[in-house]
């Protein structure tokens, strides 16, 4: 498998239960090195997808010895989230991390290994692939919008949509961006990113032939028109139970830089590293 297609094995679809009821969201897997003992898998998600849960359920494909086996998959209860949920200290920092090491361990153990696909600090681009970028990109999303998805298969849903506005500028002063991409709810913690595969545009003009991946960041809401006709900026919902509509959305979605998370690792690393 390329690592195209090995793509749609980086996310979880995150259920939730709390006190209203049930909702869902998306989280994907990053991996954190730990200084002589090995690697720490971490699912990432934003703070509002985890607010309130009293227990979150994901799903992880099945793995065989070619790669994932398709028809079956597996589901893991954790009964109290909030105990492990690491939160960005900033308040206007929707991110939110929880490992799941221990989870896939006992997925192995049993018999039914994981197949997955994490990210890391090398899919953060760097200061240099920033300033490379150009204004207007192409960017991937991946989740489970409206709660869709290949039960079946365990897959997620794919959309296809550009930057809003430049990534290398930190959108109102925010470590942010925009992108242009539907966003519903069960988008909320959606991985973006840029995925090329062939060739892609060069800041100065031109085409580079060849690939190029980078996490960008991860959806956590978006600007929507209230019925009195302001625009006001709202989490992407989690809840799929039925609402009225008083809110129109934009097509347009916030964005928490990658660079968040560099941020979030040293707590992850003091709590259970």
């Amino acid at each position: 498998m390329t690592i195209f297609d090995q793509l749609p094995h980086t996310t979880s679809r995150i259920e939730t239960v709390t006190a209203n009821g049930g909702s869902v969201g998306t989280g994907f897997f990053f991996n954190i090195e730990i200084p002589d003992k090995g690697t720490m898998t971490i699912i990432v998600t934003n703070k509002h997808v985890v607010d309130g849960a009293q227990s979150a359920r994901i799903y992880v494909s099945r793995g065989g010895p070619d790669g994932p086996v398709f028809g079956v998959f597996n589901s893991w209860n954790i009964d109290d989230i909030q105990k492990v949920v690491v939160r960005h200290p900033n308040s206007n920092v929707d991110l939110a991390a929880f490992p799941v090491g221990g989870i896939l361990h006992e997925m192995a153990n049993a018999g039914t290994p994981a197949y997955f696909r994490a990210f890391d600090v090398s899919s953060i681009p760097t200061d240099q692939q920033i300033q490379g970028l150009t204004a207007i990109e192409d960017i991937l999303m991946i989740g489970y919008p409206t709660g869709l998805w290949d039960q079946s298969n365990n897959l997620p849903i794919i959309r296809r949509g550009v930057t809003a506005t430049p990534y290398a500028r930190d959108y109102n002063g925010r470590p942010e961006f925009m992108i242009d991409c539907a966003c519903f709810p069960g988008s909320s913690g959606s991985p973006v990113l840029i995925a090329n595969q062939g060739n892609y545009p060069m800041k100065g003009g031109g085409i580079t032939f060849g690939s190029r991946l980078y996490l960008l960041g991860l959806l956590w809401g978006g600007p929507q028109y209230t019925t009195q006709g302001t625009i006001v900026a709202q989490p992407v919902p989690t809840s799929m139970v039925p609402i009225a509509l008083s809110q129109i959305p934009t097509n347009l979605g916030y964005c928490v830089k990658s660079k968040a998370i560099r941020e979030i690792i040293p707590i992850l690393l003091s709590r259970f590293g």
